[in-house]
């Protein structure tokens, strides 16, 4: 098989399943959220709309490395505090982008394995740029990602020739590299470079996939070198550190690589630790996820009550040194964990035009439900606005109920038809309602409502938030 007729079948194979587009589409969205200046908020939004995501997140989060920062922690939010967005950011994309191919791959082992690898390699380099203070981190990434399209691409759509690629490396004294021209006619890197090229990523990027040859006194003269080669560096210590789960072989090859990436040894052993957490935790997201997760079934918990102080107290122990932007995500997504809802958003009132708007949402497809949910501040007798008048929490147990449907506001229904149990919890200031928390349950009718106790625990989350609006204000 030639180059040109390995891009074909390779682009027609993926035309005629339908992936392109999709693939296309996610690499777009990559860097959409590469070149966005995301919140706390905004990133957790994102995660909370993949469950399996925010596990990881937040396993991740618990794991030896970060826990001596304080606590168990339970929230994405708060996971985000602990790990940063950026680390956040780095896993979203990574799995955005491997997810994709776990819906197209067969299901060989070989698969599984690629994409470990991919995510692993893509964690050393993050670590080792931020460890070092390099900016262009998240584009290393990204380069690095692509550079394993090179061994994603061959897998999932020339699964029969890859297996032969890989028992001519078990039988010849032969890289894959050398393997993968000889049974399909091109190189790694010349796969990476044109799969780059085809989803029209930046010229650096595709660039960075040309192979270089790396050794103790390789100078690297231009941007496009460094990405190359410690996307090559951080491939191949992932290649190790899946296939022998150690990490002593994992540190020695990248230390032999320090000088020329220009970075030192206390990076290397920062990046090594990390990557291992998260080598680790894919292995065991595999298994069922049980800590942390929300209850299997519809409704509120058994134990709401617990779940709210617990809850209440890890705000409180983070909440005094946040901004709001921070502590808001926070409680609202304490609260709709400890109450099990199926959505929640934060409304806030904007002073000058004097209108309620939401702010971000945590649920199924909240993300594009949000800009269709705002009201006016001025009275109208709906629920939303009793709600902002009343001293506390407030619970519509069926909001289908004749009695209540006409105080159901349209602007509302329209956006979110199926609620059947709605709480509204107001956050205020001076006597005036400044904030709004949503919950939900779905179509789940909450028999048995919220008790005083779950209510009044509701009321004091709604008063931290009130309390951090209080600290940012100027003092007066």
């Amino acid at each position: 098989m030639s180059k040109t007729e390995f891009f074909e079948t390779l682009w027609a194979r993926m035309a005629q399943q339908g992936d392109f587009p999709t693939l296309q589409y996610c690499v777009d969205n990559i860097f959409k959220t590469l070149n966005a200046d995301l919140t706390v908020g905004e990133m957790a939004t994102s995660v909370l709309s993949d469950f399996s995501l925010s596990q990881k997140v937040i396993r991740l989060a618990n794991s030896a490395m970060y826990r001596s920062f304080g606590g168990e922690v339970t929230t994405v939010s708060r996971a985000i505090l602990v790990l940063g967005v950026e680390a956040v950011s780095h896993l979203t994309l990574g799995i955005q982008l491997l997810d994709y191919f776990h819906g197209v791959a067969p299901q060989r082992p070989q698969a599984a394995k690629a994409l470990q690898r991919a995510l692993v390699a893509g964690e050393i380099t993050r670590a080792l740029s931020q460890a070092h203070g390099i900016n262009e981190g998240e584009e290393a990434v990204v380069c690095t990602l692509m550079h394993h399209m090179s061994r994603l691409l061959p897998v999932f759509y020339f699964p029969d020739e890859w297996e032969r690629v890989e028992a001519m490396c078990a039988t010849h004294p032969m890289t894959e590299n050398e393997a993968c021209q000889e049974v399909l006619g091109v190189s790694m890197e010349e796969i990476a470079e044109g799969a780059a090229r085809k989803w029209r990523l930046p010229g650096l990027i595709a660039h960075a996939m040309k192979p270089r040859t790396l050794s103790p006194d390789t100078v690297l003269e231009t941007h496009a070198d460094w990405l190359a080669a410690i996307a090559q560096v951080s491939a191949q210590a992932a290649a190790t550190m899946v296939r022998d789960g150690t990490t002593d072989a994992v540190e020695s090859l990248l230390m032999s690589h320090a000088k020329v990436l220009g970075l030192h040894g206390s990076d290397v052993g920062s990046a090594v630790r990390q990557a291992d957490v998260l080598n680790t935790s894919i292995a065991k997201a595999e298994a069922p996820a049980h800590d942390n997760a929300p209850a299997t079934h519809p409704g509120k918990p058994d134990d709401t009550l617990e779940r709210l102080r617990q809850g209440l107290a890890e705000v409180r122990r983070e909440g005094a040194g946040l901004s709001v932007s921070q502590l808001a995500p926070m409680v609202l997504e304490s609260t709709m964990r400890a109450l099990n809802c199926s959505r929640c958003f934060l409304m806030m009132l904007n002073p000058a035009t004097k209108r309620f708007h939401a702010r971000l949402g945590f649920g199924d497809g909240m993300r594009e439900k949000l800009a269709a949910l705002s009201f006016e501040e001025g009275f109208v007798p709906d629920i939303f606005h009793f709600a902002g008048l009343s001293a506390r929490p407030m619970l519509v147990e069926d909001s289908l109920d004749p009695e209540i449907a006409p105080r159901i506001p349209r602007w509302y229904r329209d956006a979110i038809p199926d609620a059947r149990s709605i709480l509204l919890a107001p956050v205020k200031m001076r006597n005036r309602c400044i904030a709004l928390i949503y919950g939900d349950w779905g179509a789940t009718l909450l028999n048995g409502g919220l008790g005083d106790p779950e209510l009044d625990m509701v009321d004091q989350l709604m008063q931290e938030i009130a309390a951090g609006v209080l600290r940012a204000a100027p003092q007066r």
